[in-house]
Parts: C-alpha cells; sequence; structure tokens
C-alpha cells in the first residue's frame, strides 16, 4: 500500500516541469477514488504513484541476479576473456584512426 504521510514534505528540488496526459474516464475515477481515500489530491497521488512506480521498475532492471550455476561462467569470462573479434578489431582501428579535436591543440 502507498504511504502519503510525507508526500508533501518539502524538497530541494522545484517542481517546474508539466506533465499532460489522456486518461479513460474509468481510469480517472479509479485514481482520483483513491487519491481521495489516501487524503491527498488526483496530481500527488499520480505524480507519487508514478515516481514510485519508474523507481521499481528502474531499480528491478538495474539489477542482474546470477543463480549459483552461472555465477563461476560469468567469473571465468571476466578473468579470461575470449579475444576480440574481427569487427571489434575494425572498429578500434576506425576509432583510432579519427583526429579527435583537443582544446589544448587550440592555437586560437
Amino acid at each position: 500500500m502507498l504511504n502519503f504521510s510525507d508526500v508533501e514534505a518539502p524538497s530541494d528540488e522545484k517542481a517546474t516541469n508539466n506533465q499532460e496526459m489522456r486518461v479513460r474516464p474509468s481510469d480517472k475515477e479509479r485514481m482520483s477514488r483513491a487519491a481521495e481515500l489516501t487524503g491527498v489530491r488526483l496530481a500527488t497521488f499520480v505524480r507519487v504513484s508514478a515516481a514510485r512506480e519508474a523507481e521499481r521498475f528502474l531499480r528491478e532492471h538495474q539489477t542482474t541476479v546470477l543463480s549459483k550455476r552461472d555465477r563461476p561462467a560469468l567469473l571465468q569470462a571476466l578473468d579470461n576473456p575470449p579475444p576480440p573479434t574481427m569487427a571489434a578489431g575494425e572498429a578500434v582501428r576506425r576509432v583510432l584512426a579519427v583526429e579527435v579535436w583537443r582544446h589544448d591543440n587550440d592555437d586560437a
């Protein structure tokens, strides 16, 4: 269950961006009822719910869980990587061939 007790707490970050969206009437009604039950405005309910879901999603997709069976294979690959493919070698050569402008080379 979402806890909205500290939702309106002061923050160092000022909200300056607007987000508009179209929703089905049934979705708006459902969100409005939930906001009312939690005692916050609809905009607050939607903002906090979306931010929490985004955080959960990012956390879930930024973590890789290995089984005990897969862990040794990963460590072996990290300790002893295979030789680069021809395509990888060509890519490195192309990158090294590009002349990169550097500020310290600027005579102006």
